[in-house]
């Protein structure tokens, strides 16, 4: 697919759509988004050019394994005084960016050098390619019309957040190291009994979490969540539950400043030894984790204190990728107490990707232990087989709801976080699902996931349905039926 040097290709943002520039005519467009293939199609047909996703360009595993190699060359510089390794507790946070310039390497072998690239809107994927390229970055859109679309995206934003989940993203991005929070929270007083600890920061984490501690009716367990949104109303008698924000104090600047030299001296090392770091620097993906040192900082000193004041006995993680609940499970393991961990999902590819801090990892069935073993190359000693209990929410007698037998049931995914272009997926699965579920003589529910709530997800069905029939589908959400109305 080499595009001749007059050719015009042009870069779409995930928020854009390239009907909304008819005028224009380009030898290729390339998605930063995703989308299903009869999109791509669909828009090949109006604007007369070929149309793909920069993810068209995935090897499956290969690019697992590519990113592990990547990671694994920033290891050992910046490293605390406790032996913790912050590049591998925060470079999870820039993995899908990582990824995207394995990609964008691709792309730019199949366009030719020194060639002008447009871009509907700024994007650090359009500048790196640009810097490969050698050639012109041309924005489309005027700043008037991205004033327009930001402001657009973020009312959107905030329409699909419930009130808890409006608050909980304030309180993540004007309080990060709980400045705030601490002074309205007491810290609880240290308890001489032996607890198990479960660090969460999410609902779905806490969920997994106490599952398993649901099993050990005899051993006492401390679900000590980092964030409001990991909160359950419903826990086993054996599951103490505080929160983090107690346990949080100001940061040394003295190690602040050490590790801030060291992560840069690491960028510098980072950007000469891979043409991903190279441009992940140029373009500013490298510099984003520095940002996040004072808040890592801050939460590693609070698990400290918890491991300080309780007396945990062993810690059980449903969440590895994450630093609130990642940092303690190295903490536990440098302290040599038995560190387990499993996934809150179904399989979780960063297994491939990412250091296995815990001694025994706790896989839900057979399928995820040969997931884990082929694809993820973890070392089949290390896992052992057992599947958590099932909590079931108590049945509300003022809303009753119809036997789950009568019902045809989709599990919706945060679509738009892992950069698919979420209208369009409805757009193609709904008639689908609702033929399926006529023909079958069922009612289709909507299961949400818990980082969607039911008033928003209610407002992307109405745009792809007529009002009456979106008002039929049920949803669920954490452990509740939602109506429609």
């Amino acid at each position: 697919m080499s595009q001749s040097g007059d050719g015009k290709v042009l870069l779409l943002h995930p928020d854009d759509d390239p009907l909304s520039f008819p005028e224009l005519k380009w030898s290729l467009i390339v998605d930063f988004g995703r989308a299903p293939e009869s999109t791509y199609q669909s828009w090949g047909r109006h604007l007369a050019c070929p149309v793909m996703s920069l993810f068209d360009l995935t090897e499956g595993t290969d690019d697992l394994h590519r990113t592990r190699e990547l990671l694994e060359c920033g290891m050992g510089e910046a490293v605390d005084e406790f032996g913790i390794d912050w590049w591998d507790v925060l470079a999870q946070s820039i993995v899908p960016q990582i990824q995207q310039l394995i990609l964008l390497r691709r792309l730019a072998t199949t366009i030719d050098t020194g060639a002008d690239v447009y871009s509907t809107r700024p994007h650090y994927l359009a500048s790196a390619l640009q810097n490969l390229l050698g050639g012109k970055l041309i924005t489309v859109q005027s700043a008037s019309q991205r004033m327009f679309h930001a402001v657009r995206h973020y009312a959107d934003a905030l329409q699909q957040l419930e009130f808890a989940q409006l608050t909980q993203v304030i309180q993540d991005k004007f309080d990060p190291q709980h400045k705030i929070r601490r002074l309205t929270a007491d810290r609880p007083k240290s308890s001489a009994r032996p607890f198990v600890l479960l660090p969460s920061a999410y609902v779905n984490v806490s969920r997994t979490a106490v599952a398993y501690a649901a099993m050990l009716p005899d051993v006492e367990f401390l679900l000590l969540t980092a964030r409001n949104n990991g909160r359950l109303g419903i826990r086993p008698a054996n599951v103490r539950h505080t929160s983090l924000d107690g346990y949080f104090s100001s940061v040394n600047d003295g190690d602040a400043r050490m590790l801030r030299q060291a992560y840069r001296r690491l960028r510098l090392r980072l950007a000469s030894c891979a043409a991903e770091f190279e441009i992940a620097q140029a373009s500013g993906v490298l510099a984003a984790l520095e940002s996040w040192l004072m808040w890592g900082l801050a939460v590693r000193d609070a698990w400290n204190v918890v491991f300080d004041s309780e007396k945990i006995t062993a810690c059980l993680c449903a969440d590895d990728s994450n630093p609130y609940s990642r940092l303690p499970l190295i903490i536990a393991k440098s302290r040599g107490i038995p560190a387990l961990a499993c996934h809150h999902g179904a399989l979780d590819n960063r297994m491939a990707i990412k250091k296995q801090h815990a001694d025994l990892y706790l896989a839900k069935s057979e399928m995820e232990r040969d997931y884990l073993v082929r694809l993820c190359c973890v070392a089949k000693e290390r896992i052992v087989i057992g599947a958590p209990a099932c909590l079931q929410p108590p049945v509300e007698s003022r809303n009753p709801t119809p036997s789950s037998a009568d019902w045809i049931v989709f599990f919706t995914e945060p679509y738009h976080s892992s950069g698919w272009r979420t209208g369009e997926i409805y757009r193609e699965l709904l008639p689908k699902l609702l033929v399926l579920a006529r023909d079958s003589g069922l009612e289709l529910v909507f299961k949400l996931h818990p980082f969607e709530s039911a008033a928003g997800h209610r407002r992307t069905l109405r745009r792809y349905l007529d009002s009456p029939v979106a008002e039929q589908i049920r949803r669920r959400n954490c452990g509740k039926t939602r109506s429609a109305h």
